[in-house]
């Protein structure tokens, strides 16, 4: 985790905020100007000369992973004409070298910069009940009257404001009834807010619309989000999804049964694995390995050693069991 850390005091230099805050606040947010930034903290881990070479390829390794999430929820939190000047602080992080994308939306809530529709939309967008019952009583009408009204496929529209808006009106199954009419299938708000939350990856709305699932829709969203699981890997060109995928797949093991569990290695074990040798997961790879390596081909097998020798030097452990 010191790795992480220097890393992470590398981004929260001076000169890159200033950098960052220039290109959140510019409004073309493009991904070569994000890489030149990324590119800025390389050059200042190669030119640290008293360091190993070994040691600055490990931290210019983890310089793009943190980036990404970093960009990621400053992009969620904040809007294109406001950004604290210090944002980086607001970032809480967690045991693991990821960030705790809920405590630092409470965090950012504090800030009464922000216009209450947009601290409303951030408290719904985490699923922080407790600051959504406290800004409810706030909110214009005007403003509950928009999420109700907003037209166009909902899949389209910005879910979770829309969810706790008829939640807050004791309305949910008004809203069962209007997703059921669009989609013609027999679904209701819990499961696509799951769906929502995944595609943005959001792991705080999967943790809460899980939770709120029958045991029967449980079965039916684990079998199929590690059905569809390699599919949005290949189609992710940015290689964001694999950066934030297995946050929600740790997180979905975890809510599995043994046999839900057996059922899913059975099938795709080696996907799974795969999204383990991703930042910060390394040092988990062995952990999850041990408990379904059975279900592996030898090929597999050899796929994944030699994909973890090549990142074992950050995880300080060998792929080989004695």
């Amino acid at each position: 985790m010191t790795f992480t850390r220097i890393v992470r005091l590398l981004w929260s230099g001076c000169d890159v905020q200033k950098s960052m805050a220039k290109y959140f606040l510019e409004g073309n947010q493009t991904l070569e100007k994000w890489i030149s930034i990324e590119e800025i903290l390389k050059l200042k881990i190669s030119n640290c000369l008293f360091l190993p070479k070994e040691l600055r390829a490990v931290l210019s390794s983890l310089v793009k992973p943190i980036g990404i999430r970093i960009r990621h929820i400053i992009v969620c939190l904040y809007s294109n004409d406001y950004l604290p000047s210090h944002f980086m602080s607001i970032l809480s992080w967690t045991l693991l070298g990821t960030i705790d994308a809920k405590k630092t939306a409470e965090t950012v809530l504090k800030d009464d910069n922000l216009p209450i529709d947009k601290r409303y939309e951030i408290a719904c967008t985490y699923c922080l009940e407790d600051e959504i019952l406290m800004l409810w009583k706030e909110l214009p009408e005007t403003n509950e009257n928009d999420y109700l009204n907003l037209r166009g496929p909902i899949y389209a529209l910005r879910y979770f404001p829309i969810y706790w808006t008829y939640y807050m009106r004791v309305e949910l199954n008004r809203l069962d009834r209007k997703i059921r009419e669009e989609y013609h299938l027999r679904t209701n708000c819990y499961c696509i807010g799951t769906l929502h939350a995944c595609i943005t990856f959001n792991q705080s709305g999967v943790e809460y619309f899980v939770g709120k699932m029958s045991v029967e829709e449980k079965e039916r969203y684990f079998q199929s989000y590690f059905l569809t699981m390699e599919c949005r890997v290949r189609t992710d060109s940015l290689g964001v999804h694999s950066n934030f995928s297995c946050d929600i797949i740790y997180f979905l093991l975890s809510q599995m049964n043994e046999n839900q569990r057996t059922s899913v290695f059975e099938k795709y074990s080696y996907d799974i694995l795969k999204n383990f040798l991703k930042f910060p997961y390394g040092g988990i790879f062995l952990q999850v390995e041990r408990s379904i390596s059975k279900y592996l081909t030898v090929d597999q097998m050899k796929a994944l050693k030699k994909q973890y020798k090549k990142k074992s030097k950050y995880f300080f452990k060998t792929f080989d069991r004695n």
